[in-house]
């Protein structure tokens, strides 16, 4: 089986006269219905037209791979494009202003003839985006990744509804089939909470926390690998 999935990372430069550094905020997203049809269609034909925007909004509602359109879009920007094979990825960037960002929620990527091809929702911290920020840069990947679905998860954490299993292969992305939900990576077990997933690369663990908060042999899990 053959995925695409995205990831996208805020870098915020925080200048002022006593600091000096950048902060990167980084996750996954969900690739819509839509961006699905386009993905199938851009390899055979040119029924839709490239993609083209980098949106930002102010809705609330979680995105959902019917979504169409963000919720409340609030500032749209032309993306810069390039293809690394090497990783087998398409980024997408674009700069925005401190303004533009501030007290935005969500994010999308549209094609010229504005198919919302993603969508994924955030919370930036508005207190570092003051006067000492001038420019949010933003880029956004698309990764060619291998997937199937996964069975026999085994418990890691009866209390917590934690499961595990061993996957080799580096691990980009968790969908939940039968929610159509994509699950939200976190850095450690313990960060773990319904809907999310956890790969430790030195032991090759994946551990993920359904969004039920249930058992995960009862649902069809697919684990994007590169």
């Amino acid at each position: 089986m053959i995925n695409v999935n995205g990831e996208y990372y805020f870098k915020v430069h925080l200048q002022s006269m006593f600091l000096n550094e950048i902060l990167e905020i980084k996750r996954t997203n969900l690739i819509t219905f839509r961006g699905e049809a386009f993905f199938m269609n851009r390899w055979l034909n040119e029924e839709f037209e490239p993609i083209k925007y980098i949106c930002l909004g102010k809705g609330t509602a979680n995105p959902r791979k019917s979504d169409e359109k963000l919720s409340m879009q609030t500032v749209q920007k032309t993306c810069k494009t390039q293809v690394d094979l090497i990783n087998k990825q398409i980024i997408l960037s674009a700069d925005f202003t401190a303004l533009e960002i501030q007290d935005t929620t969500e994010i999308g990527v549209k094609t010229a003839c504005d198919r919302l091809v993603s969508h994924d929702s955030y919370t930036i911290i508005s207190s570092i985006l003051d006067n000492v920020t001038s420019t949010v840069h933003l880029d956004y990947y698309f990764k060619m990744g291998t997937g199937s679905v996964r069975g026999n998860w085994k418990v890691s954490d009866e209390e917590n509804n934690v499961y595990r299993i061993y996957e080799p292969n580096t691990v980009v992305g968790v969908i939940e089939n039968n929610t159509n939900s994509g699950y939200v990576r976190k850095t450690s077990i313990a960060e773990l909470t319904p809907g999310s997933y956890y790969y430790n690369k030195n032991t090759k663990d994946l551990y993920i926390k359904n969004s039920s908060n249930s058992d995960p042999n009862n649902d069809e899990i697919i684990v994007q690998t590169i």
